[in-house]
C-alpha cells in the first residue's frame, strides 16, 4: 500500500501538491493544513475524504477572501471499514467556534482502517502543536501525554503527519522510543528551505528540523520511505506499507 503524507501549507502551493499526488497515484493521503473548501481538488485525483477535522479558522493568504476552516485529513480509494476521530487537546466545537489564529491549538488524531486486497491497514495522521524554533514546551509536553494515551488504544498503526518537534528532541523521542521511526537517517531536515516562508531569512535554524514522521508499530513495515522537496514548505513523506 502506497501512503504520502504531507502538510500543503493551505492553499499556498496546490500548482505543485496537486501534480505530485497525480504522479504518485498513492492508496492513502494523509494532509496537514488543509482548506476545507480545497477538499475537493484533493478528491478528484487521490480519492474521498474519508475523515477530517478542523484545526481552526484561519484567515487566507489571498487577503480579500475570509476566512477558512484549515482542516487534517486522511484521503483513499480503498475501501473503508472504520473511521476514528480523537481530539487530544481542545475540541471540534472550539476548532469551529474560535476566531481566526494563526496556529493550531486544537488537535485531532485521525484513524481510517482501509482494506488494501485482503489485508487491513490503519492509518493514523495528526497535526501536533507548535512551539517556538522547535524547542519543547510545557504545552507540547502536556498534549503529548494525551495523545500517547489515544495511541495506547488504538491498537497496530501507522501514524504519519506533522509532529513540529524536530528529531533528537525530547518529543520526537517519546515517539520514537515507543513506535518505529521509519524516516531514512540521512535526511536531516523536512523543512523545504526554498518554498517556507523562512527559508531565506532562517534556513540556519531549519535545516535540521526534522519535524515530520512517519511511526509504525510491529504489524507494519515501511520501505522505500522518502523525503520529497519541491511540493510544499514541509516535503511530503512518501512509503510502501506492507503486514510484517
Amino acid at each position: 500500500m502506497r501512503l504520502v503524507s504531507i502538510n500543503v501549507e493551505r492553499s499556498k502551493h496546490l500548482d505543485k501538491v496537486l501534480p505530485f499526488l497525480k504522479r504518485m497515484d498513492p492508496d492513502v493521503v494523509c494532509v496537514q493544513e488543509l482548506h476545507e473548501p480545497d477538499t475537493s481538488l484533493f478528491e478528484d485525483i487521490v480519492g474521498k475524504c474519508v475523515v477530517s477535522a478542523p484545526n481552526c479558522w484561519h484567515v487566507p493568504d489571498v487577503l480579500d477572501c475570509g476566512a477558512m476552516i484549515m482542516e487534517t485529513a486522511i484521503f483513499t480509494k480503498l475501501s473503508i471499514r472504520s473511521v476514528s476521530t480523537h481530539y487530544y487537546a481542545g475540541s471540534r466545537m472550539n476548532a469551529l467556534t474560535s476566531a481566526p489564529k494563526e496556529y493550531v491549538k486544537d488537535h485531532c488524531l485521525l484513524g481510517c482502517d482501509v482494506m488494501h486486497g485482503a489485508d487491513v491497514f490503519r492509518v493514523m495522521t495528526t497535526h501536533f502543536t507548535w512551539s517556538e524554533k522547535g524547542a519543547t514546551s510545557a504545552l507540547q509536553c502536556e498534549n503529548m501525554l494525551k495523545l500517547l494515551e489515544v495511541l495506547k488504544k488504538s491498537g497496530n498503526f501507522i501514524l504519519a503527519g506533522d509532529f513540529n518537534a524536530p528529531r533528537g528532541g525530547e518529543m520526537f523521542s517519546v515517539l520514537a522510543s515507543g513506535y518505529k521511526d521509519n524516516i531514512p537517517a540521512h535526511y536531516e531536515t523536512s523543512i523545504d528551505l526554498d518554498l517556507h516562508g523562512a527559508g531565506k531569512t532562517r534556513a540556519h535554524e531549519l535545516k535540521d528540523k526534522m519535524v515530520d514522521g512517519l511511526f509504525t508499530t510491529p504489524l507494519y513495515v515501511a520501505s522505500n520511505v522518502e523525503l520529497v522537496f519541491g511540493v510544499s514548505d514541509h516535503a511530503a513523506i512518501v512509503a510502501d506499507i506492507s503486514l510484517a
